[in-house]
């Protein structure tokens, strides 16, 4: 943009002011107030803060054949005033160019799976993708997929694999639960077998909580019914 008011001229701390004069680039000036140049001169100021680098939705062939819907954004900013302004009519445009060639390039070699699982490294993928750069005068901070739109058959297989992963959990889970209730049970038999006493204990057990009484159950006196050993002379 060309800053012209009265008989001074300002360049903001975040820009960069090109001086033109007559069409040709004579320097770069620095932030703060100027006096206004005489006749032939203009200022332009190229904004040096990053901005937001939206890719509009593109649809583009994956490696196992599966078009998707893919949108990218990330951020980029200026790295040479000079060359952003000189090199192309509209750099902005040329790398969103640059971002959807390298795009295109990055996911017609990755599965959706691996699209789907590794956002991240895809991002960082079509950051060392996008080629240009240094002739635009720009450089890209991120790059990350933002939305990615599967075929609608494509999504009602995964909702089934999804449910199936489900079900199987479920029924391993009664599997496991199984396993357990029967190896309770095996001990349990074990310890009966070897200690006939406890499951007449666990019966008196039972039977006082379902009654809510005490069972009480007589023991003949020491030596009642048992022979008293007679010493041999």
């Amino acid at each position: 943009r060309a800053l012209f008011w009265g008989r001074r001229m300002k360049v903001n701390q975040w820009e960069q002011g090109l001086l033109f004069r007559h069409g040709r680039l004579v320097t770069v000036v620095e932030p703060g107030p100027h006096r206004r140049w005489r006749t032939g001169f203009t200022l332009r100021a190229v904004d040096m803060r990053p901005w937001v680098l939206l890719v509009p939705t593109q649809e583009v062939p994956t490696a196992d054949g599966v078009t998707v819907k893919v949108t990218v954004a990330g951020q980029a900013h200026v790295t040479e005033p000079t060359t952003y302004i000189t090199a192309a009519r509209d750099a902005e445009q040329a790398l969103y160019l640059a971002v959807q060639v390298a795009l295109r390039e990055v996911v017609a070699t990755t599965t959706v799976d691996d699209l789907l699982t590794n956002r991240g490294d895809v991002g960082a993928r079509l950051v060392a993708g996008v080629r240009g750069l240094d002739a635009l005068g720009v450089a890209i901070d991120q790059l990350e997929m933002k939305d990615i739109v599967l075929p609608s058959e494509l999504k009602r297989a995964q909702a089934e694999v999804l449910v199936a992963r489900a079900k199987g959990a479920t029924a391993l889970e009664q599997a496991r639960g199984e396993t357990a209730a029967l190896r309770a049970l095996a001990n349990a038999a074990r310890m009966a077998a070897d200690n006939p006493a406890l499951v007449q204990l666990r019966l008196l057990q039972q039977l006082e909580a379902s009654t809510g009484h005490t069972v009480v159950i007589g023991i003949p006196p020491l030596g009642v019914g048992v022979a008293s050993p007679v010493a041999e002379r």
